[in-house]
C-alpha cells in the first residue's frame, strides 16, 4: 500500500503533538537537563513511529482481505463450468449435463468452496441412498436389475429380499480458469456391489483443460443423458454403458452443437468355442490398438440427437496361432420433449464386436463358461466379429414439481455364431415403471416395478419380477 488516507495522518499528527506536549510536562524527567529530556523524547518518537507502521500494516492486510471477499462475491457461480456443460432445453429450462444419470439429479442449490490464494473452486457432493428390493424369481445380481444374470439352471438365491446402500456415492469436482481455458477435475466413487453389499467402486477419475480431457469417465460411444429416470442401478439391458481410461478432444460449436474424438482402453470379450474346456484353454486376448470413438451432437428446441461411432480391433493369441478382427458400431441416442411435462428418451445401437459396451452382454452370468460376445471362431476356425443390435425407448412424465414417473422397454439381440456355447447370451428384454416423490429439493422417495426376460443360444428362457423402493438424500 503506497500511503494511508492523508486525513488519517493529519489527525494522527495532531494527536502526536498533544502527546509530546503532555509527555514533556508530565514526565518524571521534567526538571532534568535538556539533553536528557530530548533523549527521552526521541525514544518516545521512535516507539510511536513503530506503532504507526504496525497500524499501517494491519490496515493494509484488512484491505487485502476485503478485496478478496469482494472478488469472491462478484465471481458468479454460473461461471464455474464443468467439463461437460450442455446448453439448456428451451422448453423447460433444464440443463443437460453428462454428470450422471437423471434419477441422481436432485434440485440442489449450487455449492462451491473458494480456495484461498487460488482461483480454484471446489465442489463436494454426493448422496446417501437405500434400496429395498423384493425378487419374485432368481437373479445373481442382487443389487441391480441385470437381466443377463437371471438364473436358468436351477440355481437359487435363498433370500428374496435385500436392503442395500450401494447407490450411495461421494464426488469431488474442481474448476480453475487458466490461459489455456477452463481446467476441471472429477473424482467420484459409489458403493455398489452386485451382492448387495456396500463396497468401494471407483467410477470417475477425469480431468479437462480447454478442449482436451484425460482419465477415466464415460465412453465417448455412450450417452449418459439418454439414461431414463429410473431407480434401478443397472439400467436398460440395451444401454451402451462403459467407463474407460481414455483421451478425448471435444469442441463446442457456436450453434450449441458439439463433436468429440477419443481413444479408449480396449478390452476384448471373446466367445469361447463350445468344444474347448475353458479350464484347459491356454490363450490370451489381444488388444493391440485402443478403441477409437467419434461423436456429433445436434441440438434443437425440443432436445438433441447424438450420433456416435466406434472402431476397434480385437484378437487372441495361443502358442500355435494368432488372429485378430476389426469391430465397429454406431449408436444413435437422444431426447425429445413432447411438451412441458412429457419427454421421450431413446437409443438404437448396431454393430459387430461391440458386445462388451452393452449393459447385458458385457456381464453375462455364465461368461466363465461361454466367454463374451465381441468375437468368436466361425465354422472355419477364423476369428469373426459377432453382431449385436440394442435399443430402448422411455417416456418420462413430470406430474408436478414433486412427482415424476418413467415407463419404458429395452431389448438387446446377439447374432450368435455356430461355435458359441449353448449357454451363451442370445437376447434379453427389460422394462420398468415407477413413481418418484421429492419431499424436499434434497431428498427422494420412489417405488419401481421391474420385469426382465433372458434367452440363451440353446433357447432356454427365464424371467424375473422385482419390486424396488428407494430412498435418496443429497448432500
Amino acid at each position: 500500500m503506497a500511503s494511508l488516507n492523508p486525513n488519517f495522518h493529519k489527525r494522527f499528527g495532531n494527536s502526536l503533538g498533544t502527546a509530546l506536549a503532555t509527555l514533556i510536562l508530565t514526565s518524571p524527567a521534567y526538571g532534568a537537563t535538556v539533553e536528557e529530556r530530548l533523549a527521552a523524547l526521541e525514544q518516545r518518537i521512535v516507539e510511536l513511529e513503530l506503532q504507526l507502521k504496525r497500524k499501517d500494516a494491519e490496515i493494509e492486510q484488512q484491505l487485502k482481505l476485503k478485496d478478496a471477499e469482494i472478488a469472491a462475491i462478484k465471481r458468479p457461480l454460473a461461471a464455474v463450468k464443468t467439463q461437460t456443460e450442455q446448453p439448456q432445453s428451451k422448453l423447460d429450462g433444464r440443463i443437460y449435463q453428462e454428470y450422471e444419470r437423471p434419477s441422481y439429479r436432485f434440485k440442489t442449490p449450487p455449492k462451491s468452496i473458494f480456495l484461498s490464494d487460488s482461483d480454484t473452486t471446489l465442489q463436494i457432493g454426493g448422496q446417501i441412498w437405500l434400496d429395498a428390493i423384493y425378487n419374485d424369481g432368481d437373479m445373481a445380481n442382487r443389487g441391480g436389475f441385470q437381466t443377463s444374470s437371471i438364473l436358468l439352471n436351477g440355481e437359487s438365491n435363498v433370500d428374496k429380499t435385500l436392503l442395500s446402500a450401494g447407490q450411495s456415492k461421494l464426488s469431488f469436482r474442481s474448476h480453475t480458469p487458466t490461459k489455456h481455458g477452463d481446467m476441471t477435475t472429477r473424482f467420484e466413487f459409489d458403493m455398489f456391489d452386485g451382492d448387495g453389499n456396500a463396497d468401494f467402486n471407483l467410477t470417475h477419475l477425469w480431468g479437462e483443460l480447454g478442449n482436451w480431457g484425460a482419465g477415466q469417465t464415460f465412453s465417448g460411444f455412450m450417452d449418459i443423458n439418454s439414461f431414463p429416470n429410473i431407480l434401478d442401478y443397472w439400467g436398460p439391458s440395451a444401454m451402451v454403458f462403459a467407463r474407460h481410461p481414455q483421451i478425448r478432444y471435444r469442441r463446442n460449436l457456436d450453434n450449441g452443437n458439439s463433436w468429440a474424438l477419443g481413444i479408449e482402453r480396449s478390452d476384448a470379450d471373446l466367445a469361447l468355442p463350445f468344444y474347448l474346456d475353458p479350464a484347459t484353454l491356454e490363450y490370451s486376448e489381444q488388444n493391440d490398438w485402443p478403441d477409437a470413438s467419434a461423436s456429433y451432437t445436434y441440438r434443437f428446441d425440443q432436445g438433441y440427437i447424438k450420433t456416435a461411432l466406434l472402431l476397434r480391433s480385437v484378437g487372441y493369441k495361443t502358442a500355435q496361432q494368432k488372429d485378430e478382427v476389426w469391430g465397429w458400431g454406431i449408436n444413435v441416442t437422444g431426447t425429445y420433449d413432447l411438451n412441458y411435462s412429457h419427454s421421450l428418451k431413446f437409443q438404437i445401437a448396431n454393430g459387430k464386436g461391440i458386445g462388451r459396451y452393452l449393459n447385458d452382454p458385457c456381464c453375462h452370468y455364465y461368461a466363465d463358461i461361454t466367454g463374451g460376445s465381441d468375437a468368436g471362431l466361425d465354422g472355419n476356425g477364423k476369428l469373426t466379429a459377432i453382431g449385436a443390435t440394442a435399443g430402448f425407448i422411455y417416456l418420462d412424465k413430470q406430474w408436478n414439481d414433486n412427482y415424476t414417473s418413467s415407463i419404458g422397454i429395452s431389448y438387446v439381440d446377439i447374432d450368435n455364431i455356430v461355435s458359441q456355447h449353448p449357454l451363451s447370451f442370445n437376447n434379453s428384454l427389460y422394462s420398468t415403471v415407477n413413481l418418484i416423490y421429492n419431499p424436499t429439493i434434497m431428498s427422494r422417495l420412489g417405488i419401481e416395478l421391474q420385469y426382465g426376460e433372458l434367452e440363451n443360444y440353446r433357447g432356454d428362457k427365464g424371467d424375473n419380477f422385482r419390486l424396488q423402493t428407494s430412498f435418496g438424500f443429497k448432500y
